[in-house]
């Protein structure tokens, strides 16, 4: 994975490039911009625009196509270039199942405006991290004498990716009293260029205890030699340190292993106190960091202390 970048970006820029080529001179109604990359949980607002070469507009009617699934429709509003004009009429709709596109009608009430400008402006919600169109079904554009007005329609593109984060799996863990289990400390697909990684974890140590740790798949996986290195701050702080010699790796994937043992019934959290990504220059890597949760349930065998001592040093 070292050294390379998601085909999806790729993509983006040259989806965004082919877009943008084909507003020419013709009159032409567009989403701009023609590409957009949010992160889960934005919300954000992309217009329905004409360029210059649009003129003598009256009305328009359009519908506007979106994936559900990947994006809400929070609200649209009318655009500066039908308000230039003094008096205006504008409305919009949800359109019926099964593609659930916007519908909108907009009027100058007496007169016309000539491009470029913006005719509405759409609210999103990104729900999840992938592709949705913002397509054009229908476009109707009318002069003042309400003749049609021949137009090209260009779509647009919505990327929806995850935010940067860290994160423990499973992020629920249901065990026995006596068992021994792992959590996995992993990055998302969001996490690039990453080289090393300096961690702190915290849980109840009256409840799980820490047995030791390993390195994960990831930092080796793109043929650098890697350092990797675990230690108790004390009973309920687990230290983690560990870094790619010479290179860096893009996620997702497992950075560490952490073996646990069940000691007790209970319930506890298990959170990050400290993260520190870094890049190959030694910059900070900013990221979100996601916690789990571990119960543990009666039923099991309690470990004696020197069956525990005997356990723990297989770890060291």
């Amino acid at each position: 994975m070292k050294g390379m970048r998601r085909e999806a970006v790729c993509l983006a820029v040259l989806l965004a490039v082919l877009l943008a080529s084909t507003a020419g001179a013709d009159p032409t109604v567009y989403i701009d911009p023609a590409l957009t990359e949010v992160l889960t949980g934005d919300d954000f607002w992309v217009d329905v625009s004409v360029n210059a070469e649009l003129v003598g507009l009256t009305g328009y009617d359009l519908t506007v196509d979106y994936d559900e699934s990947v994006l809400e429709v929070l609200g649209v509003v009318e655009g500066a270039l039908p308000q230039s004009s003094g008096s205006s009429f504008f409305y919009w709709m949800p359109g019926p199942s099964p593609e659930n596109a916007i519908v909108i009608n907009g009027a100058v009430l007496g007169g016309s405006v000539d491009g470029p400008g913006v005719l509405a402006r759409l609210h999103f919600s990104a729900l999840g991290p992938v592709w949705s169109p913002l397509e054009f079904l229908s476009f109707e554009l009318r002069d003042i004498e309400n003749a049609p007005i021949p137009v090209t329609a260009v779509d647009g593109h919505v990327l929806v990716t995850n935010p940067p984060t860290i994160y423990l799996t499973p992020e629920l863990a249901e065990v026995v009293e006596g068992w021994m289990f792992t959590i996995d400390v992993a990055v998302n697909e969001s996490i690039t260029d990453l080289t090393g990684y300096n961690l702190r974890i915290t849980l109840d140590s009256s409840i799980v205890q820490y047995v030791g740790a390993a390195e994960g798949p990831l930092p080796p996986s793109g043929g650098d030699e890697t350092y990797f290195f675990w230690t108790l701050q004390d009973d309920d702080t687990l230290i983690i340190n560990g870094a790619v010699l010479g290179g860096w790796v893009d996620g997702p994937g497992p950075l560490a292993h952490i073996t646990l043992f069940a000691l007790s019934p209970g319930t506890t959290d298990m959170d990050f106190l400290s993260v520190e990504l870094r890049d190959i220059d030694n910059n900070p890597l900013p990221a979100l960091d996601e916690g789990a949760v571990i119960i543990v349930e009666e039923g099991g065998s309690p470990v004696d202390d020197t069956s525990w001592s005997v356990l723990k040093s297989l770890y060291r």
